[in-house]
């Protein structure tokens, strides 16, 4: 028969359940944590400061539950921990505590039950999502847990402050002092670039940025919807009707020129199908996960500086992929984002730019005549070359409103048509496009387009 003991470290003193065959053996106390050796007849061991150990007849005996209540799984006499989920069966005949309801892990490859109040799984370490109903900074109470990665954790809650305002929160993760420092840069940074663009209509609103301590919590404006990608899978990855993407796309457009036009430029770095939500009306679309944003540096030589190597494959271009990133590169996820929603297949890249322009020469063509002009622009800005791409968000949208790709413009000054991105007009000199940024080699400007320097002859892309 099982018994009952109490831990003999004074500090602790929590009763636990111990099979009747673990008299002479070394177990460890499931609360604190210390190890001791269960007595194989007479007095109790002692720890340093213990108190006095029960053992047998001397403790109630509590019913043994059949099922675990963590998992529900059928347990063995005189079971101290679930063989399925870890869970540890405690008996506390000592002043109960409010503990609540067992900590699941999120791991996938774990799942062990852990005992309330734990921030980190006992069995891998992975950080713990925080117990639905839990009350943050006397304000905000939690609801259910959304998503959680290796950085943080999101979670759908209430401003009670607000009329228990829908809220939702990110909760940032970082238990060693360094990492958590360097994390909250990147954390901050993201509250700061949400409100630089709360004017946008797709962009979720940012209420509150709170640190204390090791904590740091982002609390925004909860959108009701799914994201693009988990639909499509949901529905076989069916694509999405061409006209929709279209009117998406301009939404992105409009937040893209905003991010780009800052004072430094802002660049988003992992524009995908993931995160883009579409809300309950079935129409409207919002932005979310602005955690890879970062601005390119108020110099030349910040610019030029390699930037941390953050992408997604299929959906970066080369220069972002070798940590050279630019506005330009957005354009690229974009297109490679367009794709997908309209073809249901997920893109590769600038191959599937030459996947497109064989679809768009074949006879007959797969794609309908009337939206060739839209896979031409999503082909165009897939191309390998930073320079064959459109130079600008901005320049996209007119594109997408009035439904063409513009291949010639003509020259302010002489009206000379002109191929479209053609840095000087071939007739009179005119420049054509909007400056770059400083030459690194000599420091003057140029002509977006141009491939050289037209003062020192160094290559500029």
């Amino acid at each position: 028969m099982p018994v009952i003991i109490k831990c003999p470290n004074a500090a602790c003193g929590k009763a636990m359940q111990l099979p009747d065959n673990a008299a002479g053996k070394r177990v460890q106390c499931p609360t604190c944590k210390q190890p001791f050796q269960v007595p194989a007849a007479g007095p109790a061991p002692k720890l340093s400061g213990a108190g006095p150990l029960t053992m047998g007849n001397n403790t109630a005996k509590p019913a043994t539950p059949k099922n675990c209540p963590a998992c529900g799984s059928a347990l063995n006499e005189g079971a101290v921990a679930c063989m399925d989920c870890g869970f540890m069966l405690l008996a506390d005949t000592g002043p109960s505590e409010p503990e609540g309801p067992p900590n699941l892990c999120a791991n996938a490859a774990c799942g062990v039950a852990n005992p309330p109040g734990e921030r980190n799984c006992v069995r891998c370490g992975n950080p713990l999502p925080i117990a639905g109903g839990t009350l943050l900074h006397g304000r905000y109470r939690l609801e259910k847990l959304l998503k959680m990665g290796g950085f943080g954790a999101v979670y759908r809650g209430v401003d009670t402050k607000q009329g228990d305002r829908p809220v939702a929160i990110k909760d940032m993760i970082g238990n060693d002092p360094q990492e958590f420092a360097i994390r909250l840069n990147f954390f901050r940074r993201e509250a700061e670039i949400l409100r630089a663009l709360e004017k946008v209509p797709i962009v979720p609103r940012v209420y509150d940025f709170i640190h204390q301590g090791q904590s740091a919590h982002l609390v925004m404006e909860f959108i009701r919807g799914k994201d693009l990608l988990d639909i499509m899978e949901a529905s076989d990855n069916k694509p999405f009707p061409v006209p929709m993407v279209v009117e998406w796309a301009k939404a992105v457009c409009d937040v893209l020129h905003t991010m780009h036009n800052q004072s430094p430029p802002l660049i988003h770095r992992d524009l995908k199908p993931d995160n883009i939500m579409l809300l309950e009306d079935q129409r409207s679309i919002k932005m979310i996960d602005f955690g890879t944003a970062r601005d390119l540096g108020r110099t030349a030589k910040e610019r030029a500086a390699g930037k941390t190597r953050v992408y997604t494959e299929g959906y970066a271009p080369p220069e972002q992929i070798v940590g050279k990133p630019e506005a330009r590169s957005d354009l690229f996820a974009l297109a490679a984002t367009l794709y997908h929603l309209v073809s249901g297949k997920a893109p590769e890249g600038f191959y599937t730019a030459k996947e497109i322009e064989n679809q768009l020469t074949d006879t007959p063509s797969p794609i309908p005549s009337q939206y060739k002009w839209f896979y031409e622009l999503i082909r165009i800005n897939l191309s390998e070359d930073v320079n064959d791409r459109y130079f600008s968000a901005k320049e996209i949208k007119a594109d997408l409103d009035a439904q063409r790709v513009t291949k010639e413009a003509p020259c302010p000054k002489c009206k000379t048509l002109n191929a479209v991105r053609t840095p000087f007009c071939t007739k009179c000199a005119e420049p054509l496009t909007d400056p770059t940024a400083p030459c690194v080699m000599c420091g003057k400007y140029n002509r977006m387009g141009g491939r050289f320097c037209i003062y020192c002859g160094n290559r500029l892309r």
